[in-house]
């Protein structure tokens, strides 16, 4: 069985929590542990259903020496992503509860827990779905219970990291020897937030948002986007067309606010069927990830007469990462695309070309920048569409979604624009996903 091994890492001790301050029990059982010798078994517990969001979150990792003496590595740090509902995913890095050896020695059939532990940040809350970095175990869904005890205040300190070890040299008390049924497991990558936000069979597209500005007058901008896979093959791993094949739909209408009536200037329907990996497998030491998408498009404004705009394109669209997705990253999607039909709109193309590149730098719990920029085949026509967004439960917790900004300058804000330069516009407004 495969086994993980982390990197090396400083030991820092942490406060002490105060008598009588219970730990929220979880015990999720991992291999994480690098045997030096022969194969471990990882035991994998239930956790309770509700936990305590006000208590330190605890991980148990079980290591056990199946036929034969053992001697394993045990990390003093275990990394966790946990997502909530319409939360940017978060890292936790949780500290091992208790100082012991570095390398500990087991009896054939003997088994042993170690405790890991780390205040829960406020920003998390409802259900919430933990990920082990770099283990191939099961995700935990939990729902976190922030309601206080009666006479304890909301909020808890810290967990305490006693790193002496006992006078004999063996393990402290906390990390105990117990019986346990274990089960075998292979390491595995990390989850990352693009498989989180790609988990569900609907799930989201295109980002959805709503923004209002006020130059030229008070408009509003927003959209709405989703996919939905149509078959779940028996091997989800497989790249096969048909295990792979996604609908989606996504609607964008600019909303004129300055006139009396307040009509929709533009609303533009763009329905898609295309086959989609959120992870090829390609890596190297530039490329984290490598997504592809390829399919067909309509994309058109509904009206008739010379109002009307439409057209369909086959397109093929890479998303390369560069950088740990859960940390600071880059993320470049050239979506190249052909015109198979675009009688109503026959120039579309000396104003938008025919690739939207784009590119956005951030991390997933902070600050993202990302633009969409359009290079058309004549003159300077094309345009410019950044957004900065920030996760709004870092703001306020409890909330969801994220703060939004966003600056559109050029051709083609929609469909009927398509080959007029409006005036520039900056407007302000929510995310729910980016």
């Amino acid at each position: 069985m495969a086994a993980w091994c982390p990197q090396a890492m400083p030991r820092i001790a942490l406060p002490r929590r105060p008598a009588g301050r219970a730990v929220a029990p979880i015990c999720l059982s991992l291999m994480l542990a690098w045997p030096l010798a022969g194969h471990a078994g990882v035991a994998l517990l239930q956790p309770p259903r509700v936990i305590d969001g006000n208590q330190p979150l605890t991980l148990t990792l079980v290591v056990s020496a199946d036929d034969a003496t053992r001697r394993y590595r045990i990390p003093d740090t275990l990394e966790v992503t946990a997502s909530g509902d319409l939360q940017a995913p978060l890292r936790l890095v949780l500290w091992r509860e208790v100082s012991g050896p570095a390398v500990v020695n087991l009896r054939r059939g003997e088994h042993r827990a170690i405790r890991y532990t780390v205040a829960l940040p406020p920003a998390l809350r409802g259900q919430v779905r933990l990920d082990a970095t770099g283990i191939d175990a099961a995700p935990v869904l939990v729902t976190l219970n922030r309601l206080p005890r009666p006479g304890e205040p909301a909020t808890a300190a810290a967990p305490v990291a006693s790193k002496a070890p006992a006078a004999n040299g063996t393990e402290p008390a906390h990390d105990a020897v117990v019986p346990v049924t274990p089960v075998t497991t292979a390491g595995a990558a990390a989850p990352a937030p693009a498989d989180l936000r790609d988990s569900a069979r609907l799930s989201f597209h295109d980002p959805m948002y709503f923004m209002v500005g006020a130059h030229g007058g008070a408009n509003a901008k927003f959209q709405l986007s989703f996919k939905y896979r149509l078959f779940e093959g028996e091997d989800p791993a497989s790249k096969r067309l048909f295990d792979n094949l996604y609908v989606a739909y996504t609607q964008f209408s600019l909303w004129d606010l300055s006139e009396q009536s307040k009509p929709f200037r533009d609303t533009n329907y763009r329905p898609s069927l295309f086959y989609y990996l959120s992870d090829t497998g390609v890596r190297n030491n530039v490329i984290s990830r490598l997504s592809l998408a390829a399919g067909l498009e309509h994309e058109s404004n509904g009206r008739s007469g010379d109002e009307s705009r439409s057209i369909n394109t086959v397109f093929v669209k890479p998303t390369f990462y560069f950088g740990d997705q859960n940390d600071w990253h880059w993320r470049v999607a050239p979506k190249l695309y052909a015109y198979v039909e675009k009688g109503d709109n026959p120039d579309i193309a000396h104003y938008r070309g025919f690739m939207d590149l784009g590119i956005a730098y951030g991390r997933p719990d902070s600050w993202e920048f990302s633009a969409t920029l359009r290079k058309g085949t004549r003159k300077w026509y094309g345009s410019v569409d950044a957004q900065l967004t920030y996760p709004m439960a870092r703001l306020i917790p409890g909330t969801a979604g994220y703060l939004m900004a966003g600056y559109f300058v050029g051709y083609g804000e929609s469909l009927l624009d398509y080959n007029h330069k409006l005036p520039w516009q900056f407007r302000i407004g929510y995310a729910l996903s980016r």
